[in-house]
């Protein structure tokens, strides 16, 4: 019997949620007995809800009124009760068409990214780039653009292409350069950007000959902090999508959320987390309401996952929206979004 009354408790509860989902409005009694086919009476489904608002799965915003799902409510149906929807074909082709060509670079793909997410929920799409220190060394090349002046291109192993000019203080030798550029990408192959410049110091530590001004130069020119451009590593679209909900109709809120949104570090920290805690694309976190580690406004969802390189995880991506959303359609669009861009710089590395 026990059995019989949870699984009650989770029918109405479903019903309550989808019907919120796709209507807005509370939902009553009179409507869950009209309108969907269950085996009990109204005066059951009342004390149904009754039990649910008890154990502060549901509310009612007046005496009156029907219920509406709290925080706790979405919580339990998301991890327990929802129904993936999944993608159509239709879907999947689209997305799958976004990723087949061979972009000029990484930006581009994580640029197309955070506006294919937005503009397939409506919903604002944050992808941040690979991070630095899962990211490594695939090639580096010199250009001498005058006798002082030297043009540095750096690619690594996620696609990622970068360049940066040095200027020294004295004349570079074309042949020298030619040796450091040979030299610099039989050595650090594969070796993570982040241990690049400790590598090159301790090399020198070992070398007493001629080749130490060799590595020397090498750390002057290898200088990530130029090249790496940390605000331009993270890729925020769709804003103003999330504001045309009536979910976010009172002013404070969408201060509140608006603020966040624009100190990006605050996402970036998220994404970080979802990065740190997961060696799989395939982990999807989702915050709900009051659950948001970062303020970010009670009346959001945030969808993330991390996207991976050689099956380490890289990077981050994910959704904000409003707390009333398709949670089975957003969290499948956000799996499969991190599937393709994982192939994507797969496929880049090669």
């Amino acid at each position: 019997m026990k059995v019989d009354v949870e699984q009650r408790r989770e029918t109405i509860l479903r019903i309550v949620i989808n019907n919120y989902i796709s209507t807005g409005s509370p939902v009553s009694s009179r409507t869950i007995c009209n309108k969907y086919k269950i085996a009990l009476c109204p005066a059951s489904v009342r004390n149904v809800l009754a039990d649910l608002e008890e154990q502060g799965m549901i509310t009612h915003l007046h005496t009156s009124a029907g219920r509406i799902p709290t925080d706790k409510g979405y919580r339990y149906y998301v991890d327990r009760l929802i129904k993936y929807s999944g993608l159509t074909p239709q879907e999947q082709g689209f997305i799958n068409n976004e990723y087949l060509s061979k972009h000029i670079a990484l930006e581009e793909v994580m640029s197309k990214t955070s506006k294919l997410l937005s503009s397939m929920t409506s919903y604002a799409a944050v992808v941040s780039q690979p991070e630095i220190n899962r990211t490594a060394f695939k090639h580096i090349q010199f250009t001498l653009l005058d006798s002082k002046k030297v043009c540095v291109t750096l690619i690594a192993n996620t696609g990622m292409t970068k360049s940066t000019v040095v200027q020294f203080d004295s004349q570079i030798d074309k042949q020298q350069l030619v040796r450091i550029q040979n030299f610099m990408n039989e050595q650090l192959e594969d070796v993570p950007l982040s241990h690049v410049k400790t590598k090159l110091r301790r090399m020198m530590i070992q070398q007493r000959d001629s080749f130490f001004q060799v590595l020397q130069q090498a750390i002057d020119l290898v200088d990530l902090s130029s090249i790496i451009d940390e605000s331009k590593r993270f890729y925020l679209e769709g804003i103003s999508n999330i504001l045309d909900f009536p979910d976010f109709e009172d002013s404070g809120m969408i201060r509140s959320l608006i603020r966040v949104l624009d100190q990006k570090i605050r996402l970036a920290d998220m994404l970080n987390d979802i990065i740190s805690e997961t060696d799989s694309a395939k982990k999807i976190r989702v915050f709900i309401g009051q659950e948001n580690p970062y303020d970010m406004g009670n009346n959001c969802t945030i969808i993330m996952s991390s996207y991976a390189l050689d099956d380490k995880t890289v990077g981050g991506l994910g959704i904000i929206g409003p707390k009333r959303m398709d949670y089975g359609k957003a969290i499948a669009l956000v799996r499969y979004v991190s599937e393709m861009l994982s192939e994507a710089l797969n496929r880049y590395s090669l």
